[in-house]
């Protein structure tokens, strides 16, 4: 899709994808009984509810994803008012069917049409989502049998919009001398898009997996401009990259922070901070999980939406979810880097490395 022939900024404000998720999340735990079961409850805690949907829903709980997946389910639920939180336990809040989700036939079709690869896949994994809560095995993972799901689905016009934004937030289009390494390139529409701006930008491409290797290098404009690292170099999460301290003018992260394991984030953004040169930039695209203060994800439908893409893909192999904007940007402090922007809801970020 070419972000230029597409309006997208007036679509985006008008929350469609959001209510369409989050319309499609309440169909599902109704269908499921999620709702009926913590209705009849009134008043719970996470430990009662979920001894009462594995009792009721046979739902399989005892791990830390589905665990987690399902403390996610709960805040959704507080987001739109169907529960209430009261302070480590909950309180069932509403009666009747919510009516401010529901959408008209007209905006379907705009969903459809702008955001389809991303709508199917969240479709696909909501629609799995009781399977895998019962036990079942993760739907997707990053193999070469999925490589099409996800360059669908990462190649939505959301994410092309938010990477416009951090491409020309964190690259010096005139300096074409800048080298970039983008971790986890994926089918390279991060490639593309910084060849679009500057075909001559040498950009360094390294991935845990080497599977979508031939989806990126199809895209690129300017394939000379290109390094591409054996993923074998690299043990991907946790291991040290494989390159030298103060390598890198910039690097390109997006869309993979939730597939770190929460013990891991420091090791990997101050091995990050290694390769990078003093006065270098990290950019990030990633959502931030809904902060109770809405200091940092303040739009009620973004929140929603977050939450739904959250507890939707938590049914794919790897994710350990969105992270707290807070706890983030203590962990960059930490580490040393100068948080020098935060902006959509705290998704895309610019840290410097003084």
């Amino acid at each position: 899709m070419n972000i230029n022939s597409l309006n997208i900024k007036p679509i985006l404000r008008q929350f469609l994808l959001q209510r369409f998720l989050t319309e499609r999340f309440i169909r599902f735990a109704d269908e499921e009984g999620i709702l009926e079961n913590l209705a009849s409850m009134r008043r719970f805690d996470m430990e009662d509810a979920v001894e009462a949907l594995q009792r009721s829903l046979d739902y399989k709980l005892q791990d830390r994803i589905r665990l987690r997946m399902f403390k996610v389910l709960i805040d959704l639920l507080c987001e739109c008012e169907y529960t209430k939180d009261c302070g480590g336990w909950y309180m069932w809040n509403k009666e009747d069917k919510d009516s401010d989700i529901s959408m008209e036939k007209g905006e379907y079709e705009i969903v459809r049409n702008t955001f389809g690869g991303q709508a199917s896949f969240f479709e696909e994994c909501i629609s799995y989502a009781g399977t895998f809560l019962r036990g079942g095995p993760p739907l997707y993972s990053f193999d070469r049998n999925s490589t099409d799901i996800w360059e669908k689905f990462l190649g939505n016009a959301e994410f092309i919009f938010a990477r416009s934004i951090l491409t020309k937030l964190l690259i010096p289009w005139k300096d074409s001398n800048c080298t970039i390494l983008d971790l986890c390139y994926g089918p390279g529409f991060d490639i593309l898009q910084i060849q679009e701006q500057s075909p001559q930008i040498q950009v360094t491409a390294l991935d845990f997996k080497d599977i979508f290797h031939n989806q990126a290098s199809r895209r690129i404009l300017n394939p000379d401009s290109v390094k591409w690292v054996d993923s074998a170099l690299w043990n991907g999460f946790g291991a040290p990259l494989p390159f030298d301290g103060n390598t890198f003018d910039h690097v390109l992260f997006t869309c993979a922070d939730p597939y770190i394991a929460g013990e891991l984030r420091e090791y990997v953004y101050t091995d990050i901070f290694r390769v990078l040169k003093h006065g270098g930039a990290l950019g990030i695209l990633t959502r931030s999980y809904p902060d109770p203060g809405r200091k940092y994800v303040k739009d009620t439908w973004i929140r929603r939406g977050i939450l739904c893409h959250d507890f939707s893909e938590s049914v794919c192999e790897g994710w350990h979810g969105f992270h707290d904007a807070h706890e983030s940007i203590t962990l960059f402090k930490r580490i040393g880097y100068s948080v020098h922007t935060t902006m959509l809801n705290a998704s895309v970020w610019r840290l410097d490395k003084p």
